[in-house]
C-alpha cells in the first residue's frame, strides 16, 4: 500500500498520482480496491483507523470503554481516542455506530456468511444481469473470506436457543458460516500465505474483535491480495 510521507502532497495527475480512490477499508471499500488492483488500477485507499493486531483488540468490559470514541454534534462534545476501534456519532436524530481500522466493520462481526434467499435475487429491483454472475460472485468472496461451517459451541448459544424464531432458527444455522478458522476444512488451492490464521476458540469476542488471529477479516485477505499481488 502506497503511503505518502505528506497527504497533503499527493498528486492526482500524471505519473505521480492515482487513477482511483477508495475511501474506506471494509467490506464495500477493500473489494472495491482489491478488483481495481487487479484490474490494473493504481488504487489509494484511503482509511481513518490503524492497523489493528490480534493482541491489540480489548477482552473485557473496561479495555472495550477504553477503546471507544463518541461524538455529539447536538451537544458539541467529543470523547475518547480519535483512532478508536469503536465510534458512535450522534447528529440531528440520526445516531451511527462504524468500526475504525484497518479492515471496517469486518473486525468487530463475526464474519457472518449466508447464501442471497432465491426470493431476494427474484427482487425486480435488481439488476437483469446480476443474476448471471450471482453464483461466482458468491463463491469467489466464500474462496476469499475462507468461510466455514461451524462444528462448536459459542457461549451464546443457550441465549440464542431461547429465543424462539421457528424455521428462521433452523434454516440459518444449517446455512450459516463463518469467516472464522475452525481448522477442519482444508484451505483452498492459491491463498496467500498472509491468511495462516490461528484456531478459534470459540471466546465469543467476535464482536470487539478476535485477539486470538482466527477471522478472516478484510485487512487479511481482500486488501493483504492488493497489497501483494497488485497497486494498493
Amino acid at each position: 500500500m502506497e503511503k505518502p510521507a505528506d497527504s497533503k502532497q499527493m498528486l492526482f495527475d500524471g505519473e505521480d498520482g492515482y487513477d482511483a480512490v477508495v475511501v474506506g477499508s471494509g467490506y464495500g471499500g477493500s473489494v472495491s480496491a482489491c478488483r481495481l488492483s487487479m484490474a490494473g488500477v493504481k488504487v489509494c485507499l484511503v482509511e481513518k483507523g490503524r492497523k489493528w493486531e490480534s493482541k491489540d483488540f480489548p477482552t473485557d468490559s473496561f479495555k472495550i470503554m477504553s477503546a471507544m470514541r463518541t461524538e455529539s454534534q447536538n451537544l458539541g462534545i467529543s470523547f475518547g481516542p480519535k483512532d478508536a476501534l469503536f465510534q458512535v456519532f450522534e447528529q440531528n436524530d440520526s445516531l451511527a455506530a462504524v468500526a475504525c481500522g484497518l479492515g471496517g466493520g469486518s473486525l468487530v462481526n463475526a464474519g457472518v456468511m449466508l447464501p442471497t434467499p432465491v426470493r431476494t435475487r427474484r427482487n425486480s429491483k435488481w439488476p437483469n444481469e446480476w443474476e448471471w454472475d450471482w453464483d461466482s460472485c458468491e463463491a469467489s468472496a466464500a474462496t476469499m473470506m475462507r468461510i466455514q461451517s461451524v462444528p462448536i459451541q459459542f457461549p451464546i448459544a443457550k441465549i440464542m436457543r431461547e429465543i424462539d424464531v421457528g424455521e428462521v432458527e433452523e434454516m440459518v444455522q444449517d446455512l450459516m458460516k463463518l469467516s472464522m478458522n475452525f481448522d477442519i476444512e482444508e484451505s483452498p488451492s492459491g491463498l496467500l500465505k498472509h491468511q495462516n490464521l490461528d484456531i478459534c476458540i470459540s471466546c465469543g469476542n467476535c464482536l470487539a474483535g478476535c485477539p486470538y488471529n482466527a477471522k478472516n477479516s478484510t485487512d487479511k485477505n481482500y486488501l493483504a491480495s492488493a497489497i501483494q499481488e497488485y497497486s494498493l
